[in-house]
């Protein structure tokens, strides 16, 4: 019956649809008729239909709820921890359309925006409903801007509204300007709330409210246009409150925004990178003398290619009319700033009543005008990404190019599906190509273009498709990835503002500078930037110096708990300075002029300062093991040389297992816990043409260490032998991990190269893979649109003897040490025991996030930090359990070919057939030379190799034992 409708509506989109089967180089606009065939076609021949916002309302006739009304209940408190419901009632006497709202506050130290789901009647009625975004509301501590330590402005800390407010439920894109509609059936309705985020949320009752339309500004607009002397102008950054602590002031370099200096950074604009999602939102309290009409200016920069970005203009919570609900800015150039003065379109100004006194002015992101192209977009992802699994079930993983294809014969959808592909994407380029001053050949409309051209020509030889599916998903340049990234650049509403007016005359606000104005500044810091030292890192022998291989953003959280609390305890001043280029370190300490503590090193580092002399010998002090105690052991392992410890971790990394919970429900799946059980899966999703991800596949040709080797930890084996002066991998153990990661991808299939595991995630070809925390932070920030529909599990491990499942894993994090030559030992002990203290990296965490937004996640190697941090308790608790399997590599003299060593076995191996003892053979005679040469220049072994000291190599075990005999035990 299924497979009829299709065909239906296969001939109904032909019909209606003459104009889409144009040349193939034309643009044309499909009638609307086929436009919906369609999208019929491919959201009804989904295995798993997805009902959107704009779906689940196309064809409804109800009428909008006349009185609000309130669930039972109403005034009963409910606190609702994570994956904790509430259910309320309500009856109406016919089905009604509603919004909701509730009465929400957030606990103390929540950073993240709760999340919560909606089902009416049982049942989730739309995608959206799966995550309700509860935006907290947040200001800035002071507008009185302190300097850091260059002389530059910084950022002042944030805090956000803790008390109860009166929220409406959006979805967590806000693809729409007004609050998500739930249809209620006459009678009685359950409703049922349930917070989906890891922080409590409190609310007070349920309300279900009229649903509201705009009025046109032909309605409210004055009869006469007014005019007068009053204008109020309001910098940018002096905002009330805003409700993402993501969007952030920052310093632009150019006389046209103010306050500008040539010479020292002075915040002056919000930035545009971090105002970009839809539903961020700034307020800004504007004050009138008399009650009038007013109209507003603003100066603003959109760097987008040749394409719009929309603000919706409320007043008092209010949006006065329909024009100003998704107000189009235009494109204004890159480093170009201008005035929009927001007008109809004759270019005539919007008049805004107001009466006189206080008013707040709120300006909100919004992606509404391209709400239907977005949806578009992604069912063209989701068809094609389906579409693709049923050829592959046709052809098998390996595509026969001599083979006389007919996958009409067997798919005779295919035709159809090609047609609707080309009529979604004709229609959603003449939709959005309105909002760009060259239309159809917009830049930003690039990759939509080239989609198209190779959907036409797929439509030519729609047979034999199977020789080129790879053009249609999954590789680089595919159709589904330039619908992708289509999709990304149309959802960005990135805008910089630095200055709004209003008033009831023409606004005195320039869009330049003058030209005078500009190269006498442009002179000024051309100048500076070769005489100026301020960014120069330089050591102040008074004081503690402290060099940080970070930005200026952490610096300057850094400096600021230092000096409120550190030298307030101890009374020791400390100066910290970026490191933009960590080798530096280096040449300032062959010219002994190294600071006294260096952070934010990578884990490699360390051991060489030690093994050259350059290094303080941490374990001299008493407490050094007590403090180590607080980090995972295997983390401490690069940090030791012979028996001695130089360093400690400062932050971690982690890989654990990340997949799609909507696609193992859907398929029914379950998540593996071992390789054993990933090997099982395999067969499954290679089925629908899905894979797995392991990290090996991404990144370039070079391999290292954490991409080649876990599994002879795994296995039991070891990268040294026991000497520490050869390598190990020709152990039988060693063997064996490296055989099965070969295998994985010879034997078992998985891809060998993946460009971005986060895309393949997202539209859902590797449901499933290893993360590290960059990719975690990527899905959970940069993918809306799946919230909630994803999981972390613990990274898969091998069954050892015993019967446990050890998940050993190689991981590299950063750390902080201090130099030999420092003539502050003692003092330098005391600030490294106390920026790796529990209450100062939680602090610094909360800092961190709070003033720079929920991507700036700090992930401490103090594992009681990482559990007091405001990651989501089920990511956290992931999180925890893997990073005690964390297992780096020990620092040997010429390790770095036993990394490159690593990397040729198993490029060979995978691309070349070539055997893994073979490999390995080969491998080992390289490796085990160079490790000699080494270990002879730095007085191991004496020419002839004959051992003169031995070399120590330590593991996991060893460090345990040492940090528990500093316990005591």
């Amino acid at each position: 019956m299924k497979r009829i409708a299709l065909i239906f509506l296969s001939t109904l989109m032909i019909l209606t649809g003459l104009t889409a089967c144009a040349t193939p180089n034309s643009n044309t606009t499909p009638s609307r008729e086929a436009s919906q065939a369609a999208y019929d076609l491919l959201s009804g021949s989904l295995n798993q239909p997805i009902s959107l916002h704009i779906d689940y309302w196309r064809d409804k006739e109800i009428a909008d709820l006349s009185t609000a009304i309130n669930g039972v209940g109403e005034q009963t408190q409910v606190d609702l921890g994570a994956m904790e419901s509430v259910t309320y009632t309500f009856t109406t006497e016919d089905a009604v359309r509603v919004h909701f709202s509730a009465l929400l506050k957030i606990a103390e130290g929540t950073l993240l925006n709760p999340i919560l789901k909606i089902e009416v009647n049982g049942e989730v009625p739309f995608r959206e409903a799966l995550t309700i975004d509860i935006p907290i509301q947040w200001r800035d501590l002071s507008k009185d801007f302190a300097l850091d330590s260059y002389g530059d402005e910084s950022l002042p800390n944030q805090l956000a509204d803790l008390d109860y407010r009166n929220v409406t439920f959006y979805n967590n894109t806000y693809s729409t300007v007004e609050p998500l509609s739930f249809a209620l059936n006459a009678g009685m309705n359950t409703v049922k709330i349930t917070n989906i985020s890891s922080d409590p949320v409190s609310l007070r009752g349920l309300n279900a409210i009229q649903p509201w339309s705009y009025p046109t500004y032909a309605s409210v607009k004055p009869a006469i246009n007014p005019a007068g002397e009053f204008e109020q102008r309001i910098d940018a950054i002096h905002y009330a409150g805003k409700n993402s602590s993501f969007v952030r002031m920052s310093s632009y370099a150019s006389a046209s925004v103010a306050p500008f200096d040539p010479v020292d950074k002075r915040l002056n604009i919000i930035a545009g990178v971090s105002w970009k999602k839809s539903g961020q939102a700034l307020d800004y309290e504007i004050d009138v003398p008399a009650d009038g009409y007013y109209h507003l200016s603003v100066h603003y920069m959109n760097e987008k290619s040749d394409f719009a970005v929309f603000r919706s203009v409320a007043i008092d919570g209010e949006i006065p009319f329909r024009e100003v609900s998704a107000y189009a800015f235009p494109m204004t150039g890159t480093g170009k700033w201008a005035i929009e003065t927001l007008s109809d379109e004759n270019g005539d100004p919007f008049y805004f009543k107001l009466e006189k006194g206080k008013h707040t002015l709120t300006l909100r992101a919004e992606s509404a005008p391209l709400q239907e192209s977005l949806g578009s977009l992604q069912l063209l992802i989701d068809h094609i990404n389906q579409f693709a699994l049923d050829i592959r079930k046709i052809t098998g993983k390996d595509i026969d190019r001599n083979r006389t294809w007919k996958l009409t014969n067997f798919l005779p959808e295919t035709a159809g599906y090609l047609e609707a592909y080309e009529i979604l994407i004709e229609t959603i380029l003449a939709e959005t190509s309105v909002y760009a001053p060259n239309g159809m050949e917009s830049s930003t409309l690039s990759y939509l273009q080239k989609a198209l051209y190779k959907i036409r020509q797929m439509r030519e030889i729609p047979d034999e498709l199977p020789l080129y599916l790879d053009d249609l998903y999954s590789q680089t340049g595919s159709v589904t990835e330039m619908i992708g990234n289509s999709l990304t650049e149309l959802a960005d509403q990135s805008m910089s503002l630095d200055e709004i007016a209003i008033g009831n005359k023409k606004t005195s606000m320039v869009a330049e500078a003058g030209f005078i104005e500009s190269v006498q500044a442009g002179v000024i810091s051309f100048v500076s930037s070769f005489t100026s030292k301020k960014y120069v890192a330089k050591n102040d022998p008074k004081v503690l110096n402290v060099w940080v291989n970070r930005s200026i953003t952490y610096v300057d959280t850094m400096q600021k708990l230092v000096d409120a609390d550190f030298t307030a305890k101890n009374g020791i001043k400390v100066k910290i300075s970026v490191m933009p280029d960590v080798n530096k370190l280096i040449l300032a300490n062959a010219a002994n002029q190294s600071p006294d503590i260096a952070l934010g090193l990578p884990s490699y580092m360390p051991f060489d300062f030690a093994i050259r002399g350059a290094a303080y010998k941490l374990s001299d002090f008493d407490d050094y093991w007590e403090v180590a105690g607080r980090m995972t052991p295997g983390s401490l392992i690069p940090y030791i040389y012979q028996d001695d410890a130089y360093a400690l971790p400062e932050t971690l990394d982690f890989h654990t297992l990340i997949y799609r919970t909507d696609i193992f429900d859907g398929l029914d799946l379950s998540v593996p816990d071992t390789w054993r059980d990933v090997l099982d899966l395999l067969p499954e999703l290679q089925r629908y043409g899905m894979n797995f991800y392991y990290l090996t596949a991404g990144g370039g040709s070079l391999k290292w260490f954490y991409q080649t080797s876990p599994f002879i930890y795994q296995y039991g084996g070891s990268l040294y032998d026991n000497t520490g002066l050869r390598s190990g991998i020709d152990s039988p153990e060693a063997v064996a991990g490296v055989k099965f990661l070969s295998e994985l991808f010879t034997t078992y299939s998985i891809p060998e190269q993946v460009p971005s595991f986060y895309n393949s995630f997202r539209y859902g070809t590797l449901p499933i893979g290893i993360a590290d925390f960059a990719t975690y932070l990527q899905i959970k920030n940069a993918a809306p649109e799946l919230a909630g529909q994803w999981a972390l599990a613990p990274y898969p491990g091998t069954v050892n003897e015993e019967g446990e499942v050890v998940r050993w894993d190689i991981v590299n994090g950063t750390s902080g040490m201090v130099f030999s030559n420092t003539d502050k030992p003692d003092e330098s002990w005391t600030f490294l025991k106390w920026w790796m203290e529990t209450e100062t990296q939680t602090s610094f965490a909360y800092n961190l996030q709070s003033t720079y937004g929920p991507e700036y996640v700090w992930l401490s190697a103090n594992l009681e930090a990482v559990a007091n941090s405001p990651i989501e308790y089920d990511d956290k608790s992931v999180i925890l359990e893997q990073v005690r399997w964390l297992n780096d590599v020990p620092r040997t003299p010429g390790q770095y070919m036993l990394e490159r060593g690593m990397s040729d076995i198993w490029n060979t191996t995978v691309f070349d057939g070539t055997p893994v003892r073979v490999a390995i053979d080969r491998q080992k005679q390289t490796i085990d030379r160079e490790i000699r040469r080494k270990m002879i220049e730095f007085g191991f072994l004496d020419k002839d190799g004959n051992v003169l000291k031995e070399y120590i190599v330590h593991d996991v075990a060893w460090i345990i034992e040492q940090i528990e005999a500093a316990k005591g035990e």
